[in-house]
């Protein structure tokens, strides 16, 4: 039998180390306001970025996959978009003329850049008539079917982006456009507003860099380059966002051969790693925040129309309901957001669907907050006070025995507890909720020297942080553990 005297202490123990954090949170609750906690401020652009940036590159090309995607993708980490014709990429090379393949651009979407569409085969749309989406060489023939062909490709993830043959649109073109995607990308010298409505989400202006002749050595591509970089200068002081349109990217070495053979104002390696290279530094900087045309549609579109309600708030949790009132199955893009805090709060855990994430917590204003990526209508956005409410001061490991973390942490429904004692003795493990309510007994009794595990399932249980306490020969130790559903 265990020792009665040992076993009292424990529960003494156990007592005063679960009302402690109980008592901090109602003095808390005292001393502050919860009035303001739950307030959410969606910045401008992701990231909390001064301006904004995509690349595009248009007819899908091999030399796309050959040297933009390792420029872009596997030195500098940007994502791009590809709008594609379909009917141009095979299965494999040798392809049709210049084209890529499915497989190559498919990789390059697995990596996180998106594919767009370009009409089925690159007609002067506006010399098309209306049609339908049943009789070829119309306007609805063109828009629908590629956009089809895309999404059967992609596991039928919506494809969302267009691009206008020839850059020609006009407004009846627009409407067309909008009734398949939702944004469409043309041409124009000034970056885009950082608020769009209507039809201006279909007449996206883009920036198409001409080169001079000649072209003989690198250097006569640099004035270029320097007059692109200030137009995205401006862009940054003024917020908006610049969209580049591309082609066809080969070292500079290839360039001669590549317009012998009919291509349209080809850019070469060495340039783009330099605008790369200057892009990456006021990426650094904060200045710039780099993303898919796609991506930064969906940002715009669920900023400007998002909504929040505080559900409760304490000095303990914060619920926030989110929502955009858009389609989820498109718009499930996260916003960054500021979200206002109790000033006690250094680390906060953000629990929202099967996200989690914890983030330190700073001033600004006369507000202590975070800095968040949240997703509307994903999901209750849970806010815990991690400092003082699942931040277990560091115990020294009791000699006696070993308690180890659960595994898997966090975990859905089910995890393994394991211990270690070493000798034989009274053994108890319980669980309990952040308030510090017991919602389990897991071990109650003796056990022989050695090491024992126990799996717990949490099915009956929702979404959120426990507190499991272990108690052998008069000592315990408590660890946390993480249910998201």
């Amino acid at each position: 039998m265990h020792n009665s005297k040992k076993y009292i202490t424990a529960i003494v123990s156990f007592f005063l180390i679960l009302i402690s954090p109980c008592v901090n949170l109602i003095a808390k609750a005292t001393q502050s306001d919860t009035s303001d906690y739950g307030k959410v401020f969606v910045t401008r652009w992701g990231e909390d970025r001064k301006s904004a940036f995509s690349f595009s590159f248009d007819d899908g090309f091999k030399a796309q996959y050959d040297n933009v995607y390792p420029i872009l993708e596997e030195y500098f980490e940007f994502n791009a978009t590809y709008f594609l014709l379909p009917p141009f990429l095979t299965e494999q090379l040798p392809g049709i003329w210049r084209y890529g393949t499915w497989p190559m651009f498919l990789e390059m979407h697995s990596e996180g850049s998106e594919l767009g569409s370009h009409t089925l085969y690159h007609p002067h749309l506006l010399q098309l008539p209306v049609g339908d989406t049943l009789t070829q060489n119309t306007i609805h023939y063109e828009l629908y079917h590629s956009k089809k062909m895309i999404e059967a490709r992609t596991n039928y993830e919506k494809c969302i982006t267009f691009a206008y043959p020839y850059a020609e649109h006009n407004a009846i073109l627009d409407s067309l456009a909008s009734l398949y995607y939702e944004s469409s990308r043309a041409i124009g010298i000034s970056p885009n507003h950082y608020s769009l409505s209507g039809l201006e989400w279909h007449s996206l202006k883009s920036f198409e860099v001409i080169f001079s002749e000649p072209r003989i050595v690198f250097e006569d591509d640099l004035d270029e380059l320097y007059n692109f970089m200030n137009w995205i200068e401006n862009s940054i002081s003024n917020g908006t966002w610049g969209i580049q349109l591309a082609h066809e990217v080969v070292p500079f070495a290839q360039l001669g051969d590549l317009i012998s053979q009919g291509a349209y104002n080809p850019i070469s390696n060495e340039w783009l790693i330099l605008l790369c290279e200057w892009l990456a530094e006021k990426s650094y900087d904060n200045l710039i925040w780099i993303e898919t045309i796609g991506n930064i549609t969906k940002y715009i579109k669920e900023r400007d129309a998002h909504s929040y309600q505080v559900l409760s708030q304490s000095n303990s949790l914060i619920e926030i309901s989110l929502t955009d009132n858009l389609p989820d199955n498109i718009y499930n893009y996260p916003l960054t957001a500021y979200i206002s805090i109790p000033a006690a709060w250094e680390k906060v855990l953000l629990i929202q669907g099967s996200n989690s994430k914890v983030y330190e917590t700073f001033s600004m204003d006369t507000m202590q907050v975070l800095l968040a990526e949240i997703i509307p209508d994903n999901g209750v956005i849970q806010l815990f006070d991690y400092t003082s409410t699942f931040v277990e001061v560091e115990e020294k490991q009791p000699a006696d025995f070993i308690l180890n973390q659960n595994y898997p942490n966090p975990f859905n429904p089910t995890t393994t507890i394991s211990y270690e004692i070493n000798n034989s003795g009274y053994v108890s493990l319980n669980l309990y909720d952040i308030l510090g309510n017991k919602i389990s007994e897991l071990i109650a009794g003796e056990k022989s020297a050695g090491t024992h595990s126990v799996l717990f399932d949490a099915g009956y249980l929702p979404s959120g942080v426990y507190t499991y306490v272990f108690s052998f020969e008069g000592k315990y130790q408590s660890k946390k553990l993480m249910l998201i559903k």
